[in-house]
């Protein structure tokens, strides 16, 4: 049978596909491509906002309209924490819990038996754990990722933090580490298989170790993945900013496998705003993280995500946001208008944002962003920058692609034995969104 998998989300999300296409790869099934025409299609799906959700439900009539006989499953956090009401979308089969991914072959089977049972026809199969009690958090090595140089890791999953605005705890449950013999296996797999870069996952990833006996730091997780041999790099992904120790900012500036980027989300830079939204630091505590890292790493990709309209959101507190975001040295920015979320505190918030005024603070934000993310880019210019090679070229122009260290798309020219490894790439021109250059 032939499944193909439709990701949405974050890169916790593309670890857990690559398991689930791992576990039925094991199973004899083929995994093919999510335009494909497959007998089964999987929909891993985010319910961060409520364009997540409706991007999720639209994967299922895109899946259907290339095979409308195809069992369709629907797992990931959209799933998990809305299964009734996912139950009523038409055409699904199976209804996967984010703790239930690696049982995703036995679920495909169940499905089929039951289809055999005409008094179960069209009803969905609901195959989920309560998330929010104990469970045993797995992950298991993967060797391929779909044509990607980089594999995803995930060291940790779930969050303790309770932010109002955020369905994450419901959907993922507690934060649970990964054991650290494991995350090193599977990493030292990921490289015997042949990837140059290790992108280490979680959902509140600088939390890993906090609930191990006795508790582990993240940055002693890191440090002994880099002190693994051979060619390659480490890139972290998302990590808030109290969990980012003075090991850390050292380990960036000593230790070249360490992608020089940091992606922090900051939300807002007001402390009124910071205190309804309940995030675990203020706007000082904030910029002084960001401050001393950039003092040990200069030069480094800075990257954040700001939700703007929030409610309550005032003229003068969306200028302390604008203001931090001119005063520091993003490189990206992804600006978030805000809407409520059904079952968050923030859902029952008075004072809400004019639409019209979200979409305005939206635009000034988001010009800013750009505008800082192309003096970075010039700031490259002349620059020798290293690059991991995909292993596929740019359709546009045929040339190599890549990303530097610090998460810049790159283009040059050059053969096909330059892909999947990690070259010196000397900038010359500078794009809307991306740069250009030749081997060094």
């Amino acid at each position: 049978m032939k499944v193909a998998f439709t990701t949405l989300g974050c890169r916790t999300n593309q670890n857990d596909t690559a398991e689930m296409q791992t576990v039925l790869e094991k199973e004899g099934y083929s995994i093919v491509g999510s335009q494909e025409q497959a007998d089964v299609y999987v929909i891993n799906t985010c319910t961060v906002t409520a364009k997540s959700d409706s991007s999720s439900r639209q994967a299922v009539k895109k899946s259907l309209a290339i095979n409308d006989e195809a069992m369709v499953i629907f797992t990931g956090c959209y799933a998990q924490n809305s299964p009734e009401q996912v139950t009523r979308i038409p055409g699904l089969d199976v209804v996967l819990g984010n703790a239930n991914k690696l049982e995703i072959a036995e679920a495909i089977k169940s499905q089929i038996n039951r289809l055999q049972q005409e008094d179960t026809f069209g009803q969905p199969l609901v195959h989920m754990s309560d998330i929010t009690q104990k469970w045993d958090f797995k992950t298991i090595p993967v060797s391929d990722f779909h044509g990607k140089t980089k594999a995803f890791i995930k060291v940790q999953t779930g969050c303790d933090e309770a932010c109002s605005f955020c369905t994450v705890v419901r959907a993922r449950g507690r934060s649970i580490s990964d054991s650290r013999k494991n995350i090193l296996n599977n990493v030292r797999h990921s490289l015997e298989t042949g990837f140059r870069e290790i992108t280490l996952t979680g959902i509140n990833l600088g939390t890993y170790g906090m609930d191990s006996n006795p508790p582990e730091t993240f940055s002693s997780l890191v440090e002994e993945i880099l002190d693994l041999p051979g060619e390659y790099r480490v890139r972290l992904s998302s990590i808030n900013p109290m969990e980012i120790d003075d090991r850390l900012i050292e380990l960036m500036a000593e230790r070249d496998k360490l992608c020089s980027h940091f992606h922090i989300p900051l939300q807002s830079g007001d402390d009124t705003m910071l205190s309804r939204m309940r995030r675990n630091y203020n706007a000082r505590q904030y910029r002084e993280t960001v401050e001393r890292i950039v003092e040990r790493n200069p030069g480094l990709g800075l990257g954040a995500d700001i939700i703007v309209g929030f409610p309550g959101e005032t003229d003068e507190m969306f200028e302390n946001t604008r203001q931090m975001v001119e005063d520091l040295p993003f490189t990206t920015l992804h600006v978030f208008s805000y809407s409520p979320r059904e079952g968050t505190e923030a859902a029952g918030f008075i004072n809400d944002v004019p639409k019209t005024v979200k979409k305005e603070r939206n635009k000034i934000l988001t010009e800013l962003g750009n505008q800082k993310a192309r003096q970075f880019r010039e700031s490259l210019r002349d620059q020798t920058v290293p690059v991991l090679v995909e292993n596929s070229r740019d359709p546009q122009t045929g040339h190599l692609r890549g990303h530097s260290d610090t998460y810049i798309p790159v283009l040059f020219e050059g053969g096909d034995k330059w892909m999947n490894r990690i070259v010196p790439v000397r900038i010359t021109e500078i794009s809307e969104q991306q740069v250009s250059g030749c081997l060094s």
